[in-house]
């Protein structure tokens, strides 16, 4: 699973488990506690859950945007032209 992956992927992929695992258990503990006791006030960890999803998206969006932008500067040559890879260099 791990082989040929970079260390952000693979901080990516753990960071993905864990946030899940800390969601899923969440929201069992919430409807638990919604269905033993439906008096009960379970809107701090309702908010929880969706403030958990938002920081998730944001965070997944944030690596993708850098990831662009470091893909972009490793076409770009010290004399600021860009490379081609398709460019083989050799003449028709």
């Amino acid at each position: 699973m791990f082989n040929a992956r970079s260390v952000v992927e693979i901080m990516v992929i753990i960071l993905t488990l864990v946030i899940s695992a800390l969601m899923l258990i969440t929201g069992v503990t919430v409807a638990f506690v919604e269905i033993r006791d439906p008096e009960a006030d379970t809107s701090t960890a309702a908010d929880f859950l969706f403030t958990i999803v938002t920081v998730v998206l944001g965070s997944l969006m944030g690596l993708l945007a850098g990831k662009n932008e470091k893909l972009n500067q490793l076409t770009e040559r010290p004399d600021k032209t860009k490379d081609d890879i398709t460019e083989t260099g050799l003449p028709q």
